[in-house]
């Protein structure tokens, strides 16, 4: 795996590429600011594996260089880790906002870092299988393909991000953040038809009005949100009170009544979205992500099967990573 260090302190550079490489990673490349690291992302023969970024750098911070380098096509979906001592939630708040993978506290601790770094290698490892795999994952202009079944690519919201990186958000709340914290799920039906009916312009178009819907509902709150595949977003946000989602669900079905949303041919696209209530995420790290996530998602299928007069919802299970 390639890596790129980028840290203002050359000491830190030092020592990340001693324990980089005691860890089993020995191509490491280390830069001291985020002008350099931008050089060096342009000339390089191929593009980095894994991105390191340290936050506090003068002129350009780790965060902002975070967001211009996911600019850079090839560089959508390869991990940036963020390498910080600030743990404030503003902090972990803005990093993700800015497509950060992940968020690691310094000091750093070398089993923690090999964690991530072997996280990091199995997600770049899987990308190119998976696209092996189904062979209708790449055009011939070299677009990405979609599938009903797994989280796609949705350009245009600021407050989306990959369903990896909501994990690890997730995990990364204090016990203050979790307790102003909570998680809903939306589901998008008929999704199934949805899909088989629409070109792959045609869908995404859908889920990213659904997500832009999604975005405004949450406007007042401080929130992150992943699709997960078959027609699912989940959202974290920043609230206290626990609500049911009712009034939620209506908001967000009325703005995407109001757009009209059709198919090339012009004929209109029919959308519902169900969301079930909130849930508190748990305060036990290991459990946080799986539980929570399968429970908000459970709620939105629960809540669909029952508008539709059914009643086993599909259960929705949470790979730990």
């Amino acid at each position: 795996m390639k890596i790129l260090a980028v840290d203002d302190e050359q000491v830190v550079l030092d020592l990340l590429t001693v324990m980089v490489r005691k860890v089993g990673f020995s191509d490491i490349t280390t830069v001291s600011s985020g002008a350099s690291a931008l050089e060096t992302i342009a000339n390089a023969p191929s593009t980095f594996d894994c991105v390191l970024l340290d936050i506090s750098m003068p002129d350009l911070d780790g965060i902002e260089l975070c967001a211009l380098i996911r600019t850079i096509p090839t560089y959508h979906k390869i991990p940036i880790i963020m390498l910080t001592a600030r743990s404030a939630e503003e902090y972990i708040d803005r990093s993700f906002r800015a497509k950060a993978t992940d968020y690691l506290n310094k000091p750093l601790d070398i089993v923690q870092l090999a964690n991530r770094l072997q996280k990091a290698q199995e997600m770049i490892e899987g990308l190119p299988k998976r696209s092996l795999a189904l062979a209708r994952d790449t055009k011939d202009d070299g677009a990405e393909e979609v599938s009903l079944e797994r989280e796609v690519s949705i350009d245009g919201v600021e407050d989306i991000v990959t369903f990896t990186a909501l994990q690890n958000y997730l995990t990364q709340l204090s016990h203050v953040g979790i307790a102003g914290s909570q998680v809903v799920a939306v589901k998008v039906e008929p999704i199934e038809s949805i899909f088989s009916r629409a070109s792959r312009e045609e869908f995404l178009y859908v889920l990213s009005e659904v997500a832009d819907a999604i975005s405004r509902a949450f406007a007042s709150d401080r929130h992150l949100m992943a699709y997960t595949g078959n027609g699912t977003f989940v959202v974290v946000s920043n609230k206290v009170e626990m609500e049911s989602s009712i009034p939620l669900e209506a908001e967000i079905q009325a703005m995407i009544e109001e757009r009209q949303i059709e198919y090339d041919n012009g004929q209109p696209i029919d959308i519902d979205v169900s969301i079930g209530n909130p849930i508190r995420p748990s305060l036990h790290r290991t459990q946080r992500v799986k539980h929570t996530f399968e429970r908000a998602i459970a709620r939105a299928e629960s809540r669909g099967q029952k508008k539709r007069g059914s009643v086993q919802p599909q259960r929705f299970r949470v790979v730990n990573s």
